[in-house]
């Protein structure tokens, strides 16, 4: 099983419990939503592999999220890249349970960003380049008219009603997977614009919802 599987691991769990087990998490039913300050986290086990699958702002990681235009926006978003690739200590998995991270993927609406360094799973990227070609056809000269600036280029696009976001897949192998009973993280020290990260689990034995906060990073069942 992938990584990239476990949005759909997660619902299929999820719709043959009963609606009651979730009924006191009424207000969270969907990691849609774009909110500044949450970060939607998604848990599955399946056996001796634990796949943990989150999406945030790009606020909350790098502070910001309009599309890199200088070397400092570029650098801080390689930062995060580098912060989130690390998920072994990102996400701390019961000791007990003698996890290893086996797989990692990074991935980022940042398009100038991802086209920048070549990322195979870089959103909308021929849709980007296609535009860029634009800009050499006559046609484009009414374009620049209208906008009065160059710098005005994907303006519309991604910085009006567009909210970039970044997510991340892990895997981890556990020896000993009975005994993955709790996870704790480092998010919140190094994300400081994070005020909470919510959780929808499904464990071998349970399905379950939770909320992590600064004051509480770290949590057992």
């Amino acid at each position: 099983m992938k990584a990239r599987l476990l949005p759909s691991v997660i619902t299929m769990a999820i719709a043959t419990t009963s609606a009651a087990t979730l009924a006191d998490e009424a207000s969270y039913q969907s990691f849609d939503a774009h909110v500044h300050g949450e970060v939607a986290l998604s848990l599955a086990q399946d056996g001796e592999r634990v796949f943990i699958e989150l999406t945030a702002p790009g606020n909350d990681v790098v502070g910001f999220e309009h599309q890199p235009k200088n070397a400092a926006d570029q650098q801080a978003v390689e930062d995060a890249y580098a912060l989130l690739r690390d998920g072994g200590k990102r996400f701390q998995l019961a000791e007990a349970a003698n996890c290893q991270l086996a797989e990692t993927k990074v991935t980022s609406s940042f398009d100038d960003y991802d086209e920048h360094h070549g990322h195979d799973e870089h959103h909308g990227h021929d849709e980007h380049h296609d535009h860029n070609e634009h800009h050499g056809h006559d046609e484009h000269h009414n374009h620049d008219e209208h906008y009065g600036h160059d710098e005005h280029h994907g303006h519309d696009e991604h910085d009006q009603g567009n909210h970039n976001t970044l997510s991340v897949n892990y895997q981890f192998v556990c020896q000993t997977p009975q005994a993955f009973t709790e996870l704790k993280t480092d998010w919140f020290s190094l994300f400081p614009n994070t005020e909470a990260i919510k959780i929808q689990a499904v464990t071998d034995d349970k399905v379950w919802v939770d909320t992590l906060i600064r004051t509480k990073s770290h949590i057992q069942w």
